[in-house]
């Protein structure tokens, strides 16, 4: 014969707090983050209609390459709305053999792209907004 008393109800009460813990962990740790989004604006990329079609290619694939490195930068350093230096970071840049400028030289071309970015970065309409797991909060590091 079974004998029903407190052990569960208490049983009960334990599952059910770790169910309600579980559902708070999982609320907490999963944050709404906006990054910037996959393709370039055309402001960014900036083209020039006196440019020759193999300057135009080159470019594009420079521009893109910038691009993706600001995409990691916003997932890392920069937010929305942050204000971005006056001179690029270190960890904005591009191997300079894979994607050369056939118009500058690779310095120039950063520190243009880097412009370029600062001009298009508070607008809204470069952005989306991803859910990503983040633990952060447990140690106080935000997100």
């Amino acid at each position: 014969m079974a004998r029903v008393g407190y052990g569960g109800t208490f049983g009960f009460f334990i599952g059910l707090a770790s169910i309600i813990l579980a559902s708070l962990f999982v609320y907490k740790s999963v944050a709404q983050v906006m990054v910037l989004g996959p393709e370039p604006p055309a402001e960014y990329l900036n083209v020039q209609s006196s440019w020759t079609a193999k300057q135009r290619q080159s470019e594009e694939k420079l521009a893109r390459a910038y691009w993706e490195t600001a995409r990691t930068l916003s997932r890392a350093a920069y937010h929305f709305t942050d204000r971005l230096p006056d001179d690029p970071p270190g960890a904005f840049s591009v191997d300079a053999k894979s994607y050369p400028s056939v118009l500058e030289p690779a310095s120039s071309a950063r520190a243009r792209y880097w412009r370029n970015l600062q001009k298009v970065w508070n607008d809204p309409n470069n952005w989306e907004t991803t859910y990503e797991w983040h633990t952060g909060w447990l140690t106080g590091r935000s997100y």
